[in-house]
């Protein structure tokens, strides 16, 4: 796979979890009861399990892309597979120029991955009854509807945006 070769020219620790999922398919279930036979613990358990779930990254996505998927799963787990890939793709890339590209990808966005940090959704159920929302399943949907505009928006509304746009949805609903 030429992860331990990788990590030694690019200075990352060894990592024993990163080598055993280099290792076994990424699939949460096999990762539950592998967990439990290696006595592993919780932490390491739920470090596979994130990364199993974690969805492949391809090395043209944008950094706005990789943001909205970091945003929405766990960092760690996406950290891991950008790692994997790009241990392969740079393995390959001794005969591939196709792949040294790819290592290229993978490496600009470990780099953004392992430094990004998750933004605060900057409202709270209680801006919308103070709105004059009524508490319930209506309120939490509209809040989960904005905060999926602003994810998808790249999280560039402001506060002030997310409120009128919460006023907005109030009225109409």
């Amino acid at each position: 796979h030429g992860l331990a070769k990788a990590g030694k020219d690019l200075g990352w620790a060894p990592d024993p979890l990163l080598r055993l999922e280099a290792i076994v398919p990424p699939d949460a279930a096999r990762m539950k009861t592998l967990a439990e036979r290696l006595k592993l613990s919780t932490a390491e358990a739920d470090r596979l399990r994130h990364w199993a779930l974690a969805t492949a990254v391809e090395p043209k996505t944008t950094e706005g892309e990789l943001a909205k998927r970091l945003y929405r799963g766990d960092r760690q787990g996406f950290v891991d597979r950008l790692r994997l890939s790009l241990a392969a793709a740079r393995m390959r890339a001794v005969e591939d120029n196709e792949a040294l590209l790819e290592a290229g990808g993978f490496s600009r966005l470990l780099g953004f991955a392992t430094k990004w940090e998750k933004p605060l959704f900057p409202l709270k159920g209680a801006d919308l009854t103070a709105l004059g929302a009524t508490p319930g399943p209506k309120l939490g949907e509209i809040l989960r509807n904005l905060e999926a505009e602003w994810v998808e928006a790249g999280f560039a509304p402001d506060r002030d945006a997310l409120l009128k746009r919460a006023a907005e949805a109030l009225q109409a609903g």
